[in-house]
């Protein structure tokens, strides 16, 4: 990959702290923070960074996660830790991150943790970027409803699997009861023995349960896709995030609205209205954001269907050896591959800001977009002085979005049919969409 070889790290951060005027109240550590998470929102309001992964795929693995794959330009790497040390900073307190809490009594690393898993799951919930495969669940005999692990935000796809000799598996379509009632009167009694449930719902169930409009009298499991919740935070242990490294400054700010929204020494009314906003509005770009660019089966381009579209057109696709190749796309960084056997898997993947180059010398920002970066950067460490200090920055971070918009309207010319790659990894969201798309994110108005 090409690299910028022309700001280093140490250059960099002096810049910063001379902008300051201090490295002692923004020591080199703090300054470096604020940096990479000017380069990561740049990065994820542009996607300039734009690389190719290639993968092996098996017939045994069926789905891929590109934010766990080995090598892979989008791996999710970034730990609770990074965004305790951050709230430090930006709270005045010590930057000691998941370790031994040497702060005042204002906060304590508990209240921390806690409103930013809350807000963490919340970010996940909204975009949706955290699905994975279920460990198969067993269909209980003459039993419509299933229990799901309290890990489980929203299943979001079932099949289901009878044992050997039972038939062959069924995606589920998703209906609801008043459906079953409608088309399947019976639905509440048991199935033949030489068939299984048609359609699942959870539209009126309670949470952690679906419904199939038949209750299975063979045995087999449920096969099942889901939004999941991401891994509790066990300070003084780091803990990855579970969020593409771009985004993970979203739960950040909605847990700061969280803590200078407290009463007593805590209360920041205003600072916290800013950082609710800030959580609300980045959200709502997240969700449309792109991760997927283009896709290759073994050197051949292939299509990106939506899993919507897959299941629709072609039924009981992962059973079929001779299928139309295919990398079929779950929802952000979440595939399945195609007929399932042995292949080389391609993908352009909108890739994380990388920062540094390989040396970790050198500054991955081009020289047009260092001034916006630069201003970025003093705008969130100006965050912990409050007051005028702190508003009379807002015109740098303004101009760092419409740097941002007029960067994207520059790139969008630069190809015929840019506007179709850049919404690529949009599709299943298109084909199903989840609701809430323009409204705002917070827990206490949902």
């Amino acid at each position: 990959m090409a690299t910028y070889s022309w700001l280093s790290l140490s250059t960099a951060i002096g810049a910063l702290q001379t902008r300051l005027g201090s490295s002692v109240f923004w020591p080199s550590a703090e300054a470096q923070g604020y940096l990479y998470q000017s380069l990561r929102e740049w990065n994820g309001l542009t996607e300039q960074w734009k690389l190719p992964f290639t993968f092996p795929a098996t017939s045994a693995t069926p789905w891929y996660n590109t934010g766990t794959l080995a090598g892979s330009p989008r791996l999710r790497t970034l730990t609770d830790a990074t965004l305790y040390s951050m709230m430090q900073g930006m709270l005045l307190e010590p930057q000691t991150g998941a370790g031994t809490w040497t702060g005042t009594n204002q906060f304590t690393l508990a209240q921390m943790q806690f409103a930013l898993q809350r807000r963490r799951d919340e970010v996940i919930q909204a975009t949706g970027c955290n699905i994975a495969q279920l460990s198969p669940l067993a269909s209980i005999p003459n039993t419509v409803r299933t229990v799901l692990a309290d890990t489980v935000l929203e299943p979001r796809r079932i099949r289901f699997v009878p044992a050997t000799g039972f038939g062959s598996p069924i995606t589920l379509t998703r209906e609801d009861t008043q459906a079953f009632q409608f088309f399947k009167p019976g639905y509440l009694g048991s199935q033949p023995t030489t068939t299984g449930p048609q359609s699942w719902s959870v539209a009126s169930e309670p949470p952690l349960a679906f419904d199939v409009d038949g209750a299975p009298n063979v045995p087999g499991t449920y096969d099942v896709l889901a939004l999941n919740s991401g891994p509790a935070f066990a300070p003084p242990a780091s803990t990855l995030l579970g969020l593409p490294d771009d985004w993970a400054y979203l739960p950040m700010w909605g847990a700061l609205a969280d803590l200078l929204g407290g009463e007593s020494e805590q209360t920041d009314r205003e600072r916290s209205a800013y950082c609710l906003n800030r959580y609300n509005q980045g959200i709502q770009i997240m969700r449309q954001s792109n991760w997927l660019v283009q896709a290759n089966i073994n050197g051949v381009p292939c299509d990106t269907p939506s899993l919507a579209e897959q299941d629709l057109y072609s039924v009981e696709w992962q059973d079929n050896a001779n299928v139309w190749p295919a990398v079929v796309q779950v929802g952000m960084d979440f595939v399945g591959v195609c007929p399932g056997v042995s292949q080389n898997v391609g993908l352009t993947l909108v890739g994380n800001a990388p920062i540094l180059d390989a040396t970790g010398t050198y500054v991955q920002v081009s020289r047009d977009d260092w001034a916006v970066v630069l201003n970025y950067a003093q705008r969130l460490a100006t965050f912990k002085m409050g007051g005028k200090d702190f508003s009379d920055t807002a015109e740098f971070e303004k101009d760092f979005y419409r740097a941002a918009q007029f960067t994207n309207k520059r790139l969008l010319d630069m190809g015929i049919f840019t506007s179709m790659l850049n919404t690529e990894g949009e599709r299943q969201d298109e084909h199903v969409p989840r609701g809430g798309r323009d409204e705002e994110v917070d827990s206490g108005g949902r």
